[in-house]
Protein backbone atom coordinates (compact mmCIF):
# COMPACT_ATOMS: atom_id res chain seq x y z
CA UNK A 1 0.00 0.00 0.00
CA UNK A 2 1.27 3.47 -0.93
CA UNK A 3 0.62 6.35 1.46
CA UNK A 4 0.59 9.99 0.43
CA UNK A 5 -0.26 13.28 2.14
CA UNK A 6 -3.02 15.22 0.36
CA UNK A 7 -0.92 18.36 0.74
CA UNK A 8 2.04 16.75 -1.05
CA UNK A 9 1.30 17.04 -4.78
CA UNK A 10 4.48 15.19 -5.73
CA UNK A 11 3.70 12.22 -3.46
CA UNK A 12 0.12 12.06 -4.78
CA UNK A 13 1.35 12.12 -8.37
CA UNK A 14 3.72 9.25 -7.63
CA UNK A 15 0.96 7.29 -5.90
CA UNK A 16 -1.40 7.41 -8.90
CA UNK A 17 1.22 7.19 -11.67
CA UNK A 18 0.83 4.10 -13.81
CA UNK A 19 -2.65 3.24 -12.51
CA UNK A 20 -5.72 2.84 -14.71
CA UNK A 21 -8.02 4.75 -12.36
CA UNK A 22 -8.37 6.29 -8.90
CA UNK A 23 -11.44 5.70 -6.69
CA UNK A 24 -11.82 8.33 -3.98
CA UNK A 25 -13.93 6.97 -1.12
CA UNK A 26 -12.69 9.38 1.58
CA UNK A 27 -14.56 12.54 2.48
CA UNK A 28 -15.14 15.32 3.09
CA UNK A 29 -14.75 15.48 -0.68
CA UNK A 30 -14.42 19.25 -0.67
CA UNK A 31 -11.02 18.55 0.95
CA UNK A 32 -9.97 15.31 -0.73
CA UNK A 33 -11.42 15.74 -4.22
CA UNK A 34 -9.36 18.61 -5.67
CA UNK A 35 -5.86 17.28 -4.80
CA UNK A 36 -6.72 13.75 -5.98
CA UNK A 37 -8.31 15.02 -9.20
CA UNK A 38 -5.28 17.20 -9.87
CA UNK A 39 -2.98 14.20 -9.38
CA UNK A 40 -5.15 12.06 -11.67
CA UNK A 41 -5.20 14.71 -14.38
CA UNK A 42 -1.43 15.16 -14.19
CA UNK A 43 -0.92 11.39 -14.48
CA UNK A 44 -3.62 10.97 -17.18
CA UNK A 45 -5.51 8.54 -14.94
CA UNK A 46 -9.32 8.30 -14.75
CA UNK A 47 -10.93 9.40 -11.46
CA UNK A 48 -14.12 8.29 -9.69
CA UNK A 49 -15.51 9.27 -6.29
CA UNK A 50 -18.41 8.54 -3.96
CA UNK A 51 -19.04 12.23 -3.36
CA UNK A 52 -22.43 13.50 -2.28
CA UNK A 53 -21.41 17.12 -1.59
CA UNK A 54 -22.81 19.83 -3.84
CA UNK A 55 -19.79 22.15 -3.74
CA UNK A 56 -17.34 19.31 -4.38
CA UNK A 57 -19.37 18.07 -7.35
CA UNK A 58 -19.37 21.56 -8.81
CA UNK A 59 -15.58 21.58 -8.41
CA UNK A 60 -15.42 18.38 -10.47
CA UNK A 61 -17.66 19.78 -13.22
CA UNK A 62 -15.49 22.91 -13.38
CA UNK A 63 -12.59 20.67 -14.50
CA UNK A 64 -14.46 19.45 -17.59
CA UNK A 65 -12.31 21.22 -20.20
CA UNK A 66 -9.08 20.32 -18.43
CA UNK A 67 -10.17 16.69 -18.24
CA UNK A 68 -10.99 16.62 -21.94
CA UNK A 69 -7.61 18.13 -22.78
CA UNK A 70 -5.87 15.55 -20.57
CA UNK A 71 -7.88 12.62 -21.97
CA UNK A 72 -9.20 11.81 -18.50
CA UNK A 73 -12.69 10.83 -17.35
CA UNK A 74 -13.75 12.43 -14.04
CA UNK A 75 -16.84 10.70 -12.64
CA UNK A 76 -18.39 12.22 -9.54
CA UNK A 77 -21.04 10.76 -7.26
CA UNK A 78 -20.58 7.02 -7.85
CA UNK A 79 -22.21 6.34 -4.48
CA UNK A 80 -25.85 5.91 -3.45
CA UNK A 81 -27.49 9.33 -3.65
CA UNK A 82 -26.12 10.83 -6.86
CA UNK A 83 -25.84 7.63 -8.87
CA UNK A 84 -29.32 6.47 -7.89
CA UNK A 85 -30.95 9.80 -8.61
CA UNK A 86 -29.32 10.99 -11.83
CA UNK A 87 -29.98 7.70 -13.64
CA UNK A 88 -33.56 7.57 -12.43
CA UNK A 89 -34.15 11.19 -13.44
CA UNK A 90 -32.54 10.78 -16.84
CA UNK A 91 -34.70 7.75 -17.61
CA UNK A 92 -37.87 9.55 -16.47
CA UNK A 93 -37.05 12.48 -18.76
CA UNK A 94 -36.36 10.08 -21.63
CA UNK A 95 -39.78 8.48 -21.13
CA UNK A 96 -41.44 11.91 -21.31
CA UNK A 97 -39.36 13.08 -24.26
CA UNK A 98 -38.18 16.01 -22.12
CA UNK A 99 -39.38 17.52 -18.86
CA UNK A 100 -40.35 20.95 -17.55
CA UNK A 101 -39.50 20.15 -13.92
CA UNK A 102 -38.17 17.45 -11.62
CA UNK A 103 -38.58 16.71 -7.93
CA UNK A 104 -36.02 14.46 -6.23
CA UNK A 105 -36.67 12.74 -2.90
CA UNK A 106 -33.66 10.94 -1.43
CA UNK A 107 -33.91 8.76 1.68
CA UNK A 108 -30.63 6.95 2.35
CA UNK A 109 -30.97 4.49 5.25
CA UNK A 110 -27.55 3.70 6.70
CA UNK A 111 -26.47 1.40 9.50
CA UNK A 112 -23.77 3.78 10.72
CA UNK A 113 -22.18 7.12 9.97
CA UNK A 114 -18.88 8.90 10.52
CA UNK A 115 -17.32 12.24 11.46
CA UNK A 116 -16.51 12.80 7.76
CA UNK A 117 -20.19 12.43 6.87
CA UNK A 118 -21.04 14.84 9.67
CA UNK A 119 -18.64 17.45 8.29
CA UNK A 120 -20.15 17.10 4.82
CA UNK A 121 -23.67 17.61 6.17
CA UNK A 122 -22.68 20.59 8.30
CA UNK A 123 -20.89 22.28 5.41
CA UNK A 124 -24.02 21.83 3.29
CA UNK A 125 -26.12 23.45 6.01
CA UNK A 126 -23.68 26.34 6.34
CA UNK A 127 -23.81 26.95 2.59
CA UNK A 128 -27.58 27.46 2.59
CA UNK A 129 -30.37 26.05 0.45
CA UNK A 130 -30.20 25.56 -3.30
CA UNK A 131 -32.60 24.77 -6.15
CA UNK A 132 -32.24 24.67 -9.93
CA UNK A 133 -34.22 27.45 -11.59
CA UNK A 134 -33.92 28.52 -15.24
CA UNK A 135 -31.22 25.87 -15.59
CA UNK A 136 -28.96 27.39 -12.94
CA UNK A 137 -28.23 26.68 -9.30
CA UNK A 138 -29.93 29.38 -7.21
CA UNK A 139 -29.84 30.18 -3.49
CA UNK A 140 -33.12 29.42 -1.79
CA UNK A 141 -34.14 28.94 1.84
CA UNK A 142 -33.69 25.40 3.08
CA UNK A 143 -36.89 23.59 3.89
CA UNK A 144 -39.10 26.10 2.07
CA UNK A 145 -40.61 23.38 -0.10
CA UNK A 146 -42.28 20.42 1.61
CA UNK A 147 -43.99 17.31 0.29
CA UNK A 148 -44.69 13.66 1.06
CA UNK A 149 -43.83 10.37 -0.59
CA UNK A 150 -45.63 7.07 -0.03
CA UNK A 151 -44.01 3.74 0.84
CA UNK A 152 -45.33 0.43 -0.55
CA UNK A 153 -47.19 -0.24 2.72
CA UNK A 154 -48.99 3.11 2.50
CA UNK A 155 -46.91 4.89 5.12
CA UNK A 156 -45.92 8.43 4.13
CA UNK A 157 -42.58 10.19 4.59
CA UNK A 158 -42.33 13.97 4.87
CA UNK A 159 -39.61 15.64 2.80
CA UNK A 160 -38.17 19.15 2.77
CA UNK A 161 -35.95 20.86 0.21
CA UNK A 162 -32.20 20.69 0.83
CA UNK A 163 -28.95 21.60 -1.01
CA UNK A 164 -28.12 18.11 -2.29
CA UNK A 165 -25.37 17.28 -4.80
CA UNK A 166 -28.10 15.53 -6.77
CA UNK A 167 -29.29 18.95 -7.94
CA UNK A 168 -26.10 19.62 -9.90
CA UNK A 169 -25.80 16.03 -11.10
CA UNK A 170 -29.38 15.76 -12.37
CA UNK A 171 -29.23 19.19 -14.01
CA UNK A 172 -26.13 18.07 -15.91
CA UNK A 173 -27.60 14.69 -16.81
CA UNK A 174 -31.02 15.93 -17.94
CA UNK A 175 -30.74 19.66 -18.80
CA UNK A 176 -34.08 20.21 -17.02
CA UNK A 177 -34.53 23.86 -16.03
CA UNK A 178 -36.41 23.48 -12.72
CA UNK A 179 -35.32 20.97 -10.09
CA UNK A 180 -35.88 20.69 -6.36
CA UNK A 181 -34.33 18.02 -4.13
CA UNK A 182 -35.19 17.02 -0.60
CA UNK A 183 -34.49 14.72 2.32
CA UNK A 184 -36.79 13.19 4.96
CA UNK A 185 -37.71 15.83 7.50
CA UNK A 186 -40.74 16.25 9.77
CA UNK A 187 -42.80 19.31 8.88
CA UNK A 188 -42.15 21.12 12.17
CA UNK A 189 -38.41 20.61 11.81
CA UNK A 190 -38.53 21.94 8.23
CA UNK A 191 -40.34 25.09 9.39
CA UNK A 192 -37.76 25.70 12.12
CA UNK A 193 -34.86 25.05 9.73
CA UNK A 194 -36.25 27.54 7.20
CA UNK A 195 -36.52 30.17 9.94
CA UNK A 196 -33.02 29.73 11.38
CA UNK A 197 -31.27 29.12 8.04
CA UNK A 198 -29.92 32.71 7.77
CA UNK A 199 -28.21 32.27 11.16
CA UNK A 200 -26.69 28.84 10.50
CA UNK A 201 -23.33 29.98 9.07
CA UNK A 202 -22.60 31.94 12.26
CA UNK A 203 -23.97 29.24 14.56
CA UNK A 204 -21.91 26.52 12.88
CA UNK A 205 -18.72 28.36 13.75
CA UNK A 206 -19.41 27.44 17.39
CA UNK A 207 -17.89 23.97 18.13
CA UNK A 208 -20.61 23.00 20.62
CA UNK A 209 -23.35 23.79 18.09
CA UNK A 210 -21.57 21.78 15.35
CA UNK A 211 -21.29 18.80 17.69
CA UNK A 212 -24.94 19.01 18.72
CA UNK A 213 -26.22 19.29 15.14
CA UNK A 214 -24.04 16.40 13.99
CA UNK A 215 -25.44 14.21 16.73
CA UNK A 216 -29.03 15.28 16.06
CA UNK A 217 -28.62 14.31 12.43
CA UNK A 218 -27.35 10.83 13.27
CA UNK A 219 -23.82 11.51 12.06
CA UNK A 220 -21.88 11.01 15.25
CA UNK A 221 -20.08 7.91 14.04
CA UNK A 222 -22.24 5.43 15.98
CA UNK A 223 -23.98 2.33 14.66
CA UNK A 224 -27.74 2.44 14.20
CA UNK A 225 -29.48 -0.59 15.69
CA UNK A 226 -32.21 -1.68 13.29
CA UNK A 227 -33.43 -5.00 11.91
CA UNK A 228 -33.56 -3.88 8.26
CA UNK A 229 -32.34 -0.89 6.30
CA UNK A 230 -34.05 0.24 3.10
CA UNK A 231 -32.76 3.19 1.09
CA UNK A 232 -35.15 4.80 -1.37
CA UNK A 233 -35.34 7.45 -4.07
CA UNK A 234 -38.39 8.98 -5.72
CA UNK A 235 -38.13 11.10 -8.88
CA UNK A 236 -41.18 12.88 -10.23
CA UNK A 237 -40.92 14.46 -13.68
CA UNK A 238 -43.51 16.64 -15.40
CA UNK A 239 -44.06 17.81 -18.96
CA UNK A 240 -47.30 19.72 -19.47
CA UNK A 241 -50.07 17.47 -18.12
CA UNK A 242 -47.96 14.31 -18.28
CA UNK A 243 -46.13 12.81 -15.31
CA UNK A 244 -43.61 10.07 -14.67
CA UNK A 245 -42.91 8.85 -11.16
CA UNK A 246 -39.76 6.75 -10.82
CA UNK A 247 -39.06 4.79 -7.66
CA UNK A 248 -35.86 3.09 -6.54
CA UNK A 249 -35.38 0.75 -3.58
CA UNK A 250 -32.08 -0.56 -2.26
CA UNK A 251 -30.66 -1.89 0.99
CA UNK A 252 -28.40 -0.28 3.55
CA UNK A 253 -26.93 2.98 2.23
CA UNK A 254 -23.20 2.32 2.65
CA UNK A 255 -23.51 -1.22 1.24
CA UNK A 256 -25.43 0.13 -1.76
CA UNK A 257 -22.76 2.79 -2.28
CA UNK A 258 -20.05 0.09 -2.29
CA UNK A 259 -21.96 -1.98 -4.87
CA UNK A 260 -22.47 1.09 -7.07
CA UNK A 261 -18.80 2.04 -6.84
CA UNK A 262 -17.64 -1.45 -7.80
CA UNK A 263 -19.96 -1.51 -10.81
CA UNK A 264 -18.76 1.98 -11.81
CA UNK A 265 -15.13 0.88 -11.65
CA UNK A 266 -15.90 -2.19 -13.77
CA UNK A 267 -17.82 -0.05 -16.27
CA UNK A 268 -14.96 2.45 -16.52
CA UNK A 269 -12.46 -0.32 -17.19
CA UNK A 270 -14.59 -2.15 -19.76
CA UNK A 271 -16.41 0.64 -21.59
CA UNK A 272 -14.50 3.76 -20.73
CA UNK A 273 -16.50 7.02 -20.93
CA UNK A 274 -15.42 9.91 -23.12
CA UNK A 275 -12.89 12.22 -21.44
CA UNK A 276 -14.44 15.04 -19.41
CA UNK A 277 -16.46 15.57 -16.25
CA UNK A 278 -19.35 13.16 -15.72
CA UNK A 279 -22.14 12.05 -13.46
CA UNK A 280 -22.72 8.27 -13.39
CA UNK A 281 -25.64 8.65 -15.82
CA UNK A 282 -23.67 10.67 -18.37
CA UNK A 283 -20.75 8.26 -18.04
CA UNK A 284 -22.62 4.95 -18.19
CA UNK A 285 -26.19 5.72 -19.31
CA UNK A 286 -29.57 5.97 -17.59
CA UNK A 287 -29.87 2.19 -17.12
CA UNK A 288 -26.64 1.90 -15.10
CA UNK A 289 -28.29 2.12 -11.68
CA UNK A 290 -30.78 -0.66 -12.49
CA UNK A 291 -27.87 -3.08 -13.03
CA UNK A 292 -26.58 -2.65 -9.46
CA UNK A 293 -27.15 -5.78 -7.32
CA UNK A 294 -30.02 -5.37 -4.87
CA UNK A 295 -31.48 -2.30 -6.57
CA UNK A 296 -35.08 -2.31 -7.79
CA UNK A 297 -36.50 0.36 -10.11
CA UNK A 298 -40.08 1.02 -11.23
CA UNK A 299 -41.72 3.69 -13.41
CA UNK A 300 -45.32 4.92 -13.40
CA UNK A 301 -46.65 7.13 -16.20
CA UNK A 302 -49.80 9.23 -16.27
Amino acid sequence: MIGADLADATALAQAVAGKRLVLNAAGPFKLTGTPLMSAALAAHVDYLDLNGELAALEDLFALDERAQASGVALIGGAGFGVAATDGLARRAVELLGGADWLRLSVAADSAFSSPAVAESVLEALAGGGREIEEGKLQKRAMGRRRWRETLPDGEQISFASAPLAELAAVARATQVARIVAGVPMPGTQAVILAQIAPMLPALLRIPAVRTALAGAGGHGGKSVVKTEHRSRVWVEAGRGQRRVIARLAAGEGFAAAADIAILAVEATLTRRPEPGAHTPATAFGSHFIADVPGVGVTFEQS
